[in-house]
């Protein structure tokens, strides 16, 4: 239900990208505020589900974000056609570099080659990084467009549109809700005309 949703969304919309123009501006501390608040979340998704360590996941979000800092400057915005997908290359690039050094640590230590540690190492899933940065966009955009517009709906209305995109039927809302199915489908309407509408904007701001 989620995918439809998203999916339903234009993409034939040049990113506006407003939010990494100012970005790009180091003095800009309020700008990289709210990117970090935007984003950080979402990197840190990504690395979590290529099966590394919370320890370890904590140590290469944090290269990642310095090296965004770093980087972000000279990143020429016209030549990028998405922004999250230059994000997936700079943390896949991160982890591979996380994998070579840990190796090359292991190896320095001469352990066994059956050691958990090149076990841990040779289950990160580097080959599903496109599949796993689409999934977390797409929820990480979903929780971002519902934070934002949570307060212009009543709770029973949210908690409604919720229930509904997690799959569940109108008759299973109005069930868990207490709500009549016509007070579900009503609910439900009305916020789904406007998340899809701040959808897309973020879709357009942030990808």
């Amino acid at each position: 239900m989620i995918d439809d949703m998203i999916k339903g969304s234009n993409d034939q919309y040049a990113t506006r990208k407003t939010l990494i123009a100012r970005v790009q501006d180091q003095q800009n501390e309020r700008a990289w505020e709210e990117f970090i608040e935007i984003y950080k979340r979402y990197i840190y998704a990504v690395i979590r589900n290529m099966n590394i360590s919370e320890a370890d996941a904590a140590d290469i979000h944090q290269k990642i974000m310095i090296k965004l800092w770093k980087h972000l400057p000279q990143l020429d915005i016209n030549k990028i056609t998405r922004f999250r997908s230059y994000l997936s290359t700079i943390t896949k690039n991160e982890v591979l570099q996380f994998i070579r050094s840990s190796k090359r640590r292991v190896a320095r230590e001469e352990k066994a080659a059956n050691d958990a540690t090149l076990s841990y190492l040779d289950n990160i899933r580097l080959p599903d990084i496109d599949k796993i940065e689409e999934k977390e966009w797409r929820i990480h955009l979903t929780n971002l467009a519902l934070k934002n517009i949570e307060s212009l709906f009543s709770d029973n209305a949210i908690r409604v549109f919720r229930l509904s995109i997690t799959g569940l039927s109108t008759e299973e809302v109005s069930e868990k809700t207490g709500l009549s199915i016509s007070t579900v489908n009503t609910l439900k309407s009305r916020v789904k005309s406007r998340f899809n509408t701040e959808l897309e904007e973020l879709k357009l701001d942030l990808e």
